[in-house]
Formats: structure tokens, sequence, C-alpha cells
């Protein structure tokens, strides 16, 4: 089976994204139902969120997430390397 649900982060990921991405579908129909409890939000919270906002504020994130990951990786991946040829080295002077 190519998609296995053992071992993978989906689950996982679900269990936080579902409930986000429900939040935030509830308080968008309820902010565009109800003027006022949109007019009291922004008051409340001062500022008022437009799409291109929370998409460039979600890509800095998503960014920012990947290209820590990423280098984390590669200086696992190095220094895998490293110890592969020390190892080689230590076997090769065993003789």
């Amino acid at each position: 089976m190519v998609f296995s649900m053992r071992g993978s982060v989906f689950p996982k990921a679900c269990a936080w994204a579902f409930p986000a991405a429900g939040f935030a579908i509830a308080l968008h129909f309820a902010t565009q139902a109800d003027p006022e409890l949109r007019q009291m939000l922004d008051e409340k919270f001062g500022l008022e969120l437009r799409a291109s906002q929370v998409f460039v504020s979600y890509n800095f994130l998503l960014t920012f997430i990947l290209s820590f990951r990423s280098t984390q990786a590669y200086a696992r991946w190095w220094e895998g390397g490293t110890l592969l040829l020390q190892a080689r080295g230590e076997w090769f002077n065993a003789y």
C-alpha cells in the first residue's frame, strides 16, 4: 500500500488542522452573519485583517518552518556522512 497510516504524521497533523479550520470557518460565517460581532472584534483587537495580510503571514511562517527543517535535515545528513567516512577509515586502519 502506497499511503500507509502507520508511521505517518498525517493523523497527528489532521488532529491539529481540522479543529483550527473548523474554528476559522465558524468565525468567518459568524462575522458575516452578524455585523455587530465583526465591529466588536475589530474594536477589541484593534485591527481588521485582510485576506492579503493573512496570506503573507501564513507564507512567512511556512517559509520559516520549511527552511529551519531543511537546515536541520542537511546538518543530520552531513553528520551521517562524516560518521560513515570515519567508520570506513577505522575499518581500513584495522588491517
